[in-house]
């Protein structure tokens, strides 16, 4: 029994490190620095699933001040959110965004209590890269 523990280790372990894409991961990161810049932000995150039990997905959850908060502000976060994952990355994933205020914030200790006040996929009508330019090319292996 105690020979099988390496393999099963070494096994469960890799669960949680296949299906890592860095081009997936810095896409998050870099809208949740272009979100940080701008004044009407009071927080921003994400988080990047991946492995073979968990598939792979992207959601992005940014916090705007309450008095900031206009239809406009809303549309250009999901605009950045859009661009950068057309413009970081070659794959499609399952990529989602939330957007909440402080006036009801999300909390760790409370998970699904907070009601965002938009939500929804990063997905493209038309042509995106009349918007938001090319999309890089898919990486040889």
């Amino acid at each position: 029994m105690l020979r099988l523990l390496p393999v099963l280790l070494l096994l469960t372990g890799c669960s949680v490190l296949e299906n890592f894409n860095a081009d997936v991961n810095d896409v998050g990161k870099q809208i949740v620095a272009h979100w940080k810049e701008r004044p009407d932000v009071a927080a921003a995150q994400f988080e990047y699933r991946h492995g073979l039990d968990l598939g792979e997905g992207l959601t992005v959850e940014v916090l705007v001040h309450a008095d900031k908060i206009t239809l406009t502000t809303v549309g250009e976060m999901v605009e950045i959110a859009k661009r950068d994952y057309w413009r970081g990355t070659s794959r499609d994933i399952g990529a989602g965004y939330l957007v909440y205020s402080t006036d009801d914030p999300p909390y760790a200790d409370k998970p699904g209590e907070a009601e965002p006040i938009s939500q929804g996929r990063l997905e493209f009508d038309g042509d995106p890269t009349a918007s938001y330019g090319p999309r890089p090319t898919q990486p040889s292996k």
